[in-house]
């Protein structure tokens, strides 16, 4: 009895110290929002149709302006609001899922690793973004009995995100995987057409979509009361990305490095205690990440695509575990506390953190050395 109340003591703690990231991550997205001069995420959302006809990613600006022009709220105040309903969307649903599974501290633990829901708030400057809506449709999909009427409303949800943005056409095996763990079927039909209908519209986008920035998109949202930096969506030039990339060659080897710590603890957890599935695990991850590389070759947001990546792959995982028979409860199962487990989590998040200092903030090795040396011995 002890034991048990111990264990609820702790999970309620664990709840709270979700709703705690969750309030952070609110409170920076507002402090975003609120900037005189806005960068990346808000660029990001503001991309539109004024600016030269249609084009990638292209709806979202576009629907924003409209809604402006009929309502007057700005711009900014809009994308923190669509920012709040898709965060509370993707805690609520992630939530649901593992209430539907048998659970344990392992499994909540890479919950909160750094690829996962902690990097949410290690790396607010680029969260945000429109993954977020992909987060959402992948715990929407995974949650509850797979339908015909799903399968379709599925269909079409996954088609206007890639008008939203074009790199969930690289995720597109994570939601054949969650279909086929969902219905034990090879329904080959559905996964035709599937692939059938991304693949045309990325065709649409590629062949006749106009450039991001057509030469006017800065002053157009500048006269709607949004000013950019240097750093946004509409400056970005793709051979000046490459450079950068060959500059900081270090520093994205080491996103290589994360993304497949981030996959060897899934890949642990499932190998210790549920090794019937392992290899299937295995598998896939092959295949997915066979079908996302050319997503890194695309664009240099490398620790974006490693988050993305380990949030729809634990969707997979959390699916592959043995269904909760009380639907309104969490239900733990006797998996072991795995001690190393959170060690080896606490170790990365400090290294990924570090990273993101010397990464996203533009800050050189030699700075964030001193940075934290000078914490430790001040």
């Amino acid at each position: 009895m002890i034991l048990f109340a111990k264990k609820n003591n702790l999970f309620l703690l664990y709840c709270f110290f979700l709703v705690a990231i969750f309030f952070y991550v609110i409170l920076k997205l507002y402090g975003k929002a609120i900037l005189p001069i806005h960068e990346w995420t808000m660029s990001d959302w503001l991309v539109n149709y004024e600016d030269g006809g249609f084009k990638r990613r292209g709806i979202t600006g576009t629907i924003f302006f409209a809604v402006q022009d009929l309502l007057g709220i700005s711009l900014p105040f809009q994308v923190f609001i669509v920012q709040i309903i898709f965060y509370s969307l993707i805690f609520f649903s992630y939530f649901k899922l593992l209430m539907a599974k048998k659970i344990d501290w392992n499994i909540l633990l890479l919950l909160c690793s750094p690829l996962c829901f902690m990097y949410f708030p290690i790396n607010l400057s680029y969260s945000g973004k429109r993954e977020i809506i992909l987060f959402t449709l992948a715990a929407y999909f995974a949650f509850g009995k797979m339908t015909v009427l799903k399968e379709k409303i599925f269909l079409v949800l996954f088609c206007i995100g890639l008008f939203i943005h074009e790199m969930f056409y690289f995720f597109l095996p994570f939601f054949i995987a969650i279909h086929i763990l969902k219905t034990g079927e090879k329904k080959y039909t559905f996964w035709m057409l599937f692939f059938f209908l991304s693949t045309a519209i990325m065709g649409i986008l590629f062949f006749f979509g106009k450039n991001i920035n057509c030469g006017k998109s800065l002053d157009i949202i500048k006269n709607r009361g949004v000013v950019f930096g240097r750093n946004n969506i509409f400056l970005f030039d793709f051979w000046e990305a490459i450079e950068i990339v060959k500059k900081e060659i270090i520093s994205y080897s080491l996103f290589i490095l994360e993304l497949a710590v981030e996959i060897s603890m899934f890949l642990y957890y499932l190998f210790v205690f549920y090794r019937n599935r392992f290899y299937t695990f295995v598998k896939f991850v092959i295949i997915s990440l066979l079908w996302v590389m050319p997503l890194y070759f695309l664009g240099i947001d490398w620790y974006r695509w490693n988050h993305i990546y380990s949030m729809l792959l634990l969707v997979i995982l959390i699916t592959l575990l043995p269904d909760n028979k009380y639907s309104n409860r969490f239900s733990f199962n006797q998996n072991v506390f795995k001690k190393r487990l959170l060690v080896f989590n606490i170790l990365f998040f400090i290294f990924f953190f570090i990273h993101v200092q010397y990464d996203g903030k533009g800050f050189s090795l030699k700075t964030v050395m001193e940075y934290y040396f000078s914490k430790f011995y001040s």
